[in-house]
């Protein structure tokens, strides 16, 4: 195919521009997916500043222009770095944020099950120890001697 044809394929398929309420619900969700340059604390949606009221702006103006989402979202990533996306990308580091909690799950679980395992299995039933046998004899002598000692209490 030659590229003039590609370029017509990519131009009738490409997605109009957005305009009136699906302009502004595409800027509202695209805004609750950036962090306000200003401070690096909020989300842009919320947050009450001329810089995240810049952002806000600027977002309409690439989405009336015909930018897609991830378009507008490469562009600000492009211009402040990855640390004005709300969710970072998961590549490198944060891959393994995105999968931590689920080795932790993963780990917890396995271990509740080993212990659970563990306490409920039947254990052997243990040999009482044998009564001890104390002669006639002897059982007297003790007898006799606690008389005395209780004797020289009083």
């Amino acid at each position: 195919m030659s590229w003039s044809r590609l370029l017509v394929v990519a131009l009738l398929t490409a997605a109009p521009p957005l305009s009136g309420p699906a302009l502004e619900r595409e800027a509202r969700q695209i805004e609750t997916m950036l962090i306000a340059p200003c401070c690096w604390n909020q989300p842009v949606s919320v947050h009450q500043s001329p810089a995240s009221d810049q952002v806000k702006a600027e977002i309409r103006s690439l989405l009336a222009a015909g930018r897609s989402r991830q378009e507008v979202l490469d562009d600000f990533a492009a211009r402040y770095g990855t640390r004005i996306l709300a969710e970072p990308p998961a590549v490198g580091f944060t891959r393994f944020l995105y999968v931590l909690p689920w080795i932790v799950f993963a780990g917890s679980a396995a271990g509740l099950t080993w212990l659970v395992r563990r306490m409920s299995a039947k254990r052997p039933a243990e040999t009482p120890e044998p009564e001890r046998v104390v002669p006639a004899g002897a059982a007297a002598g003790y007898e006799q001697r606690l008389d005395d000692e209780l004797r020289d209490m009083d």
